[in-house]
């Protein structure tokens, strides 16, 4: 079946730790300063007179160890005087239980698609403009469709900050390449190059399937290269019926799966094949997916691999996917606003961003430092990291405060389709119909 919505998010945010990589840019110039003041964190290395706690949370269920391994750490570690505390989401300390009890939550992250949702349902939307202002950060050197899709997000308002990126991109196994001896795919191929070139890899070799060409739906389809949202921001409508979802879903998804080694398998399994299929049996020959791909998986390197550039669309060329920055955002209840924002700095300081773009961790810093650093400190600093930056980021969307259970209920569909259910038209006719139901109840609920 197709992947949870919510493990999206978490994908994402395990990948950061598991680099640092759930949770990146390629249309911003060269800054001339870091993307925060010069000394980011020198005020938190004084002693404070009273000790400062800062609170953190996310809806996407990660534990205290990887918080810690992933952001508590580090922080921890530049604000010795600060107490740094994460509240994991379960049963009984969700976010809504959090506020019904009166408990502090200072910072609240996720990546961007679903960061508006969390902080809407229990209203903790912080414009933070003027402390980004007062301390002096330079938005200039974070990359600006980031940035621009996050104030559209928030009706012109900044309700987050980006502090690292993801973005999708091709990996391809040169094994199963080598083995039917079709040349490797390269940077800037089209989606029509790279789907007849699959075709070449779509068979049966001695009682093992291999497939061309296979791509995680949730992200390709949620980062869409048309910039296509699911929901209208401005009407609260979906978009289902919007011809474009036609294209992307014929594209991504029914034309790879047209062979009939390919068409039994989905019979059998009742979904595409996925991560497993490339990594551990492997059988598909170039898998799209999130660019921390690498630095999450363990066993990744039971094949032989390598990436390039995300196929494009003929009439939009160098059009790669959106993003799916991981965002920091402060509560409109914390009373430590500013020591809040002072950690938010740091973590999109030049010094934190060079730092763990080396780990694996896309930056959103647009200087050449932090994107020539990527991956350097890793056992793939030799792969074609490149590929990252090919694209262009396609134009980021609003995110509507609907966008989980939205996303939800349209992957459903995905997946009748996947199956031979229904038709594409149907399925999307469906889901249009789903949606509005969905957001007309939730309003209701309000």
């Amino acid at each position: 079946m197709l992947m949870p919505m919510l493990n999206r998010g978490l994908l994402g945010l395990s990948g950061l730790a598991a680099a640092m990589v759930l949770l990146a840019g390629c249309s911003g110039g060269k800054a001339e300063q870091s993307p925060a003041a010069a000394d980011p964190g020198g005020a938190a290395e004084k002693k404070n007179a009273e000790p400062v706690e800062l609170v953190f949370h996310t809806n996407s269920g990660g534990a205290v160890e990887g918080f810690n391994k992933t952001f508590g750490d580090r922080i921890s570690a530049k604000f010795p005087d600060y107490k740094i505390s994460y509240v994991q989401s379960k049963q009984g300390s969700t976010l809504a239980e959090l506020m019904a009890q009166g408990k502090q939550v200072d910072i609240l992250y996720q990546t961007d698609a679903y960061y508006f949702e969390l902080a809407d349902s229990a209203k903790l939307q912080y414009d933070m403009t003027e402390l980004v202002k007062k301390r002096g950060i330079n938005l200039n050197a974070i990359e600006p469709q980031v940035l621009e899709s996050l104030r559209q997000s928030g009706g012109g308002k900044l309700y987050a900050l980006p502090i690292s990126n993801l973005t999708q991109v091709m990996y391809y196994n040169k094994g199963i390449f080598d083995k039917f001896g079709v040349p490797y795919p390269k940077d800037g191929m089209t989606w029509d190059e790279t789907l007849e070139l699959a075709k070449k890899l779509d068979r049966e070799e001695q009682g093992q399937q291999y497939f061309g060409f296979a791509a995680s739906p949730a992200h390709i389809l949620g980062n869409n290269q048309l910039s296509i949202p699911y929901v209208d921001v401005q009407t609260e409508k979906p978009t289902f019926l919007n011809d474009g979802w036609r294209r992307l879903i014929d594209t991504y998804i029914v034309r790879p799966a047209q062979g009939q080694g390919y068409q039994k398998y989905i019979a059998e399994k009742k979904r595409l094949p996925y991560r497993l299929e490339f990594t551990d049996t492997p059988q598909i020959a170039m898998f799209v997916f999130n660019s921390n791909f690498p630095f999450s998986i363990p066993n990744i390197d039971a094949i032989d691999w390598d990436l390039v550039s995300l196929p494009t669309f003929a009439d939009k060329p160098k059009i790669g996917s959106q993003s799916m920055p991981v965002v920091f955002g402060i509560t409109s209840t914390s009373k430590q606003k500013d020591a809040a924002m002072e950690v938010i700095q740091f973590l999109v300081s030049e010094e934190t961003q060079i730092s763990e773009s080396k780990k694996g961790i896309m930056p959103v810093s647009t200087t050449d430092a932090a994107r020539k650093a990527f991956a350097q400190d890793t056992p793939f600093k030799n792969k074609n990291w490149n590929a990252l930056y090919y694209n262009q980021i396609a134009p980021g969307v609003p995110k509507s405060n609907y966008q989980l259970t939205v996303e939800k209920s349209f992957t459903s569909f995905v997946q009748q389709i996947v199956e031979g259910k229904k038709d594409v038209n149907t399925a999307l006719r469906e889901a249009q119909e789903q949606a509005e139901k969905i957001i007309a109840d939730a309003k209701q609920k309000k």
